[in-house]
């Protein structure tokens, strides 16, 4: 444990003093609820130029649309990993490399949809996430294929391939569309989790299982609900393969549920999630949505990575638990901004909030 510890601190000392000093500068929940408060988007541009988003926002004028706030404010976190990558070496690299990929499975799903509703190249290029490692080039010839199954081909996973191609098969809704995201960041999460697995030991490994094993335990979740919302079939052919806290005996409890009320039901029973799922058949009674998986979710990994930034000094997960509360952050601030222009009540936006 001492080697180790010795090792870690030679290793990364530079890394984590600077991400502890990165996360310093993290929106504290207050800041973001005083945040939703503001009903100018001048007022909140001015807000967010003061500290580590005024580089980005430079350009962004009062009167701009909440797509280029929101790419801006995704182009600093990008800014950050960028700067992490530079310096890296060995397996650092090799683990911020491996965290990228999960913005490539977003990046298609956004392309598949986005084709289905025949938007143009424009309209995807100015949401492409600047964390995606698919050269633009390749993107663009992606949407430049007439039939998404052709699209779908780029997947490498044939199973992956075969669920997909049998969603798009019918009009992609709004739930269709969310279960398409939710195949393509389950294939790059449990990518995510063998390396972590596999590569990774000691703390390191410890530290980082459950910032990658929640979230695939609570996309299964997901699209079991959403499968069974839109009366998708063989439901089990759909999951992630890779489990971490919800067994097979807990996976298959929900999927022989009769339909979403049900499965709604057994949720709070599961030990390892009861506190964080509480509420769920409430929430959807309210909102007969399912999007509220995807807050809750980013709650739960936002408690996780607290813990890790306590628990775990010198580890890679120290790294992880700051990058996943960077992106936290910026869901949270599109979700401020894009409720600003829309003129949503301050209460309505702090709903949005995984704060």
């Amino acid at each position: 444990m001492l080697t180790e510890t010795i090792v870690h601190i030679f290793r990364d000392s530079y890394v984590e003093a600077k991400v502890r000093g990165k996360r310093s500068f993290l929106l504290e929940p207050q800041q973001l609820f005083s945040l939703a408060e503001i009903r100018s988007q001048g007022e909140l541009l001015n807000f967010l130029a003061e500290g580590p988003y005024g580089p980005d926002l430079a350009t962004i004028k009062e009167g701009s649309s909440a797509e280029d706030i929101e790419k801006a404010i995704r182009q600093n976190l990008a800014r950050t990993v960028h700067n992490l990558l530079s310096p890296a070496r060995g397996g650092l690299r090799k683990f911020l490399i491996e965290y990228r990929r999960r913005f490539d499975a977003m990046d298609l799903a956004t392309l598949l949809i986005y084709k289905s509703q025949g938007r143009t190249w424009d309209e995807f290029g100015s949401v492409r996430h600047p964390l995606g490692t698919t050269s633009e080039r390749e993107l663009r010839r992606l949407y430049s294929l007439q039939d998404s199954r052709d699209i779908v081909e780029s997947v490498d996973d044939d199973a992956i391939q075969e669920r997909i191609k049998r969603v798009i098969a019918e009009e992609i809704t709004p739930d269709r569309a969310a279960l398409i995201r939710d195949l393509l960041m389950g294939l790059a999460y449990q990518s995510f989790y063998r390396f972590v697995d596999e590569e990774l030991s000691g703390r390191d490994k410890k530290s980082c299982t459950p910032l990658v094993g929640a979230p695939i335990d609570l996309l299964n979740i997901a699209v079991i609900l959403r499968s069974k919302m839109i009366g998708i079939p063989n439901i089990e052919g759909h999951l992630v393969k890779t489990s971490w806290k919800l067994n097979k005996k807990a996976l298959g409890s929900l999927l022989a549920s009769e339909d979403v009320a049900q499965t709604l039901d057994k949720l709070p029973a599961n030990k390892h999630y009861r506190r964080v799922l509480s509420g769920s058949r409430q929430k959807f009674d309210e909102s007969k949505s399912l999007s509220f998986i995807e807050l809750i979710s980013r709650k739960h990994l936002s408690s996780l990575s607290h813990m890790v930034f306590l628990k775990f000094p010198f580890t890679l997960g120290v790294l992880l638990a700051y990058l996943v509360s960077k992106e936290n952050e910026a869901m949270n601030l599109a979700a401020i901004i894009s409720g600003v222009s829309a003129g949503l009540k301050s209460e309505q936006i702090r709903l949005l909030l995984a704060a």
